[in-house]
């Protein structure tokens, strides 16, 4: 009988997995932007399910046994002693429910200063400048290559796209890359470089990509000295590239890249004239650093199979969307778009673990957060219970509503010192194991340490204020009587 309340377990399992659900669909619905996709399902698989009921009725056995443990070995004097109004609980029990509610506020400031460091991460990461214009932008891939067209036949359905979809009414610009832009691939390959060092060991690498005329100006890249591509570099004219200023400064120094020659590492000539310079942009993802790149126009390219289209244009989405497939229809029906979205909602998919990180361990440092105001408030409104005898006398004797207020509060601040002294080291070991996944920040943020103090400190006052106040109300005469 005395383990009794233990049968409420099951209960709240099922409670919590009800809780559990609603926290997968919130996350999940959050990650998508409101609609669920294919990548991202939903669904509590029953090993999980079986395992975290288990594990609920156990924790619940254990915590009903270990009170249970406590009545039985107390002796009738104690007892005695305790109904007769002492006002001090079993030295052990008492020492036993503090240590668990100081577990519990370390185990909040555990999870507390790791989802400060990565909320602060992902700021850093919407905050980057990318060196594009990402903004009023529709990206879509197709590869004519795949429907059995020659590479020459890709090209001139390139062509006609571009000029179509230019002829819609409200788009401002259409150009075309090979790599997409902040989607996570890299394209690269090695070069011989008129000028640089020819030693096999030097470091001759770089990122390129294959893009359409005008490509720099429509995407939102500074063009710094040279020109754009035309229409007319074609394979009918001189091999020509873009090069962006990390490339410059790699191979070249301080030369002037303009008119100067490159080639592929199998190629014996250097063939490909450089024409233009642009500035840095990031390449594949938020995170990486813009690399080295060389750009060539996609009409000089002997296997251009498929190609990245971006429409920019101030009107509604859908609208804009809607028009695409008609023009890509009435010119081929059986070519199919691939992951037609906003550049901007490209850009979020290339940190959505990023952001997926974030919200779990938000989710779960709020949960901790909520479970330490529990327990802080359950051990401090018993504390007052057990105390109310001595309260009373306190009060009877003169002592001011403050007075007892702070006494209270006092052991509030101690349970949440203690729990700081031990959470906060914890945290920043677990933050440093963590350093390599955030972006601009370290593992030790004095700011986010602060402000996760700050609400684990608010979060304490919160849940010692009701004990404490009703401490204040005790009338001496009632309380003298209690029992």
């Amino acid at each position: 009988g005395l383990v009794s309340d233990s049968r409420h377990v099951p209960g709240a399992g099922v409670a919590g997995t009800v809780v559990a659900m609603w926290t997968l669909n919130f996350l999940v619905l959050g990650l998508s932007g409101g609609e669920l996709h294919e990548d991202l399902t939903v669904q509590l698989e029953w090993p999980v399910l079986l395992f975290a009921l288990g594990l609920s009725v156990l924790t619940g056995l254990l915590c009903g046994m270990y009170p249970a443990w406590e009545a039985a070995r107390s002796s009738v004097a104690t007892t005695l002693k305790d109904e007769a109004g002492n006002v001090s609980a079993n030295t052990s029990a008492a020492f036993t429910r503090r240590f668990l509610v100081c577990l519990q506020v370390a185990f909040s400031a555990l999870l507390l200063i790791p989802t400060g460091l990565f909320l602060k991460s992902l700021v850093n990461l919407v905050r980057v400048d990318l060196g594009i214009r990402s903004e009023n932008v529709i990206t879509f891939g197709t590869s004519p290559e795949l429907n059995g067209y020659k590479p020459a036949q890709s090209r001139a359905f390139f062509e006609r796209a571009e000029a179509q979809l230019a002829a819609i009414p409200g788009v401002q610009s259409v150009t075309a890359a090979l790599v997409p832009l902040i989607a996570g691939n890299n394209w690269g390959n090695s070069l011989w470089v008129e000028g640089y060092t020819r030693d096999p060991k030097a470091e001759n690498n770089s990122m390129f990509n294959m893009v359409g005329d005008g490509y720099f100006g429509k995407i939102g890249m500074p063009l710094l000295s040279g020109r754009e591509f035309t229409d007319r570099d074609t394979q009918a004219g001189s091999k020509v590239a873009i090069v962006n200023e990390r490339w410059a400064k790699m191979f070249l120094g301080n030369k002037n890249p303009i008119g100067r020659h490159f080639g592929l590492s199998g190629s014996k000539t250097l063939d490909i004239e450089i024409v233009g310079v642009v500035k840095d942009a990031h390449y594949s993802g938020v995170k990486q650093a813009p690399p080295r790149v060389y750009f060539i126009p996609y009409r000089q390219s002997e296997d251009a199979g498929s190609l990245n289209f971006y429409v920019r244009s101030s009107l509604p989405r859908e609208q804009v969307m809607t028009q695409i497939r008609a023009v890509m229809r009435s010119l081929d029906p059986n070519l199919p778009l691939e992951g037609m979205k906003t550049l901007d909602e490209q850009i979020k998919l290339n940190i959505r673990s990023d952001r997926l990180v974030l919200q779990l361990a938000a989710a779960f440092a709020v949960l901790a957060t909520l479970l330490a105001m529990l327990g802080l408030y359950g051990v401090m409104a018993y504390n007052v219970a057990r105390r109310t005898r001595e309260i009373g006398i306190r009060m009877a004797l003169g002592a001011e509503a403050a007075r007892i207020r702070g006494m209270v509060m006092r052991e509030v601040a101690l349970i949440l010192a203690v729990g700081l002294v031990f959470g906060i080291p914890l945290a920043l070991s677990a933050s440093r194991l963590a350093e390599s996944q955030l972006f601009g920040v370290k593992s030790f943020d004095p700011i986010v340490v602060v402000s996760a103090t700050s609400a684990l400190a608010l979060a304490a006052v919160l849940a010692g204020y009701i004990p404490a106040r009703k401490a204040t109300r005790i009338d001496p005469m009632v309380a003298l009587r209690y029992e």
